[in-house]
Order: C-alpha cells, then sequence, then structure tokens
C-alpha cells in the first residue's frame, strides 16, 4: 500500500462529484487502490472553513465526513523537526533563496505560495510521497523538490 497526500481542492472537487473529481478519484486509484490517504491538518481546516462558507448541505457533508474517516492526518500544532526542515526549504525555494552546495542559488522562478498550501506541501515533501492536486500552487515544485500529481 502507497501513501499519498490530497490537496483541499481535491476533496471538494470529488464531492461536488465533477467531472475533474471523477479524474481525481481514477487518478488515486490508478496510483494505487488501496492508498494510504494522508492529509496536513490544515486541510481539515480549509474543508471545515470552505462548508461554513459555501453553506454545504447535510448530503455533501455527510459524504465529505465518511471519506475524511479513513484519511491519516498530520498536526501541524506539534510538528516534528522534519517536517518544520521541509516547510523552511520549500518556502526557501518557493522564494528562491535556497542554495547548492556551493552557495549559488538554485535555478527557478520565484513563487509566493501560501501559508496553508505550504504546510501542505511540506507534509508530502517530509514522507516522501506524492501530492495530487488540482490547482497550479504546487507546479514550481513538482520534479524539483518533490512529485506533484495535477489533474486538469
Amino acid at each position: 500500500m502507497k501513501n499519498i497526500v490530497i490537496d483541499t481542492c481535491v476533496f471538494i472537487h470529488i464531492i461536488r462529484d465533477t467531472i475533474t473529481g471523477k479524474k481525481c478519484l481514477d487518478q488515486i486509484e490508478k496510483y494505487d487502490t488501496t492508498a494510504n490517504v494522508i492529509i496536513s491538518v490544515v486541510t481539515k481546516a480549509e474543508l471545515e472553513s470552505f462548508i461554513a462558507q459555501n453553506n454545504w448541505g447535510k448530503p455533501k457533508i455527510e459524504k465529505l465526513n465518511k471519506i475524511l474517516e479513513a484519511i491519516t492526518y498530520i498536526d501541524i500544532s506539534n510538528a516534528d523537526q522534519l517536517l518544520l526542515d521541509s516547510y523552511i526549504e520549500i518556502d526557501s525555494f518557493s522564494k528562491r533563496k535556497t542554495k547548492d552546495k556551493n552557495g549559488n542559488l538554485l535555478k527557478g522562478s520565484a513563487k509566493k505560495m501560501g501559508k496553508n498550501d505550504l504546510w501542505i506541501a511540506a507534509t508530502a515533501y517530509s514522507l516522501d510521497i506524492p501530492l495530487i492536486t488540482t490547482d497550479s500552487d504546487f507546479d514550481h515544485l513538482n520534479e524539483t523538490l518533490m512529485e506533484v500529481i495535477k489533474i486538469v
């Protein structure tokens, strides 16, 4: 069984039963039919906020809760050093402040990341597992620091 981190937007597409949501489910199954889904507690908070802001009805909330029952959460409130180091490295890399062993800045474009996205990426990076998303917030990390599976 393989592990995978899933971004907040993926859950929203799945619960809304969109074409993108169906593609996400197919990709997760293609990755591993018994994949262990891991999320940052930040994703859980984003989902709760999204529900409150968009007045989701009982059927969507129940569908989401059923999915979330089988998920492993990584809590950032008592993060270990590996998770903290991962956050620092991704934040530094995203701001083009990361240097190679010779002291030269690594190439790549600067990308401002939201703090929640940094924690989500750090979760995947610290565990050395892929992140599935539907947005472009993590594109600059793909094939540089980590594997990002983007569903469009």
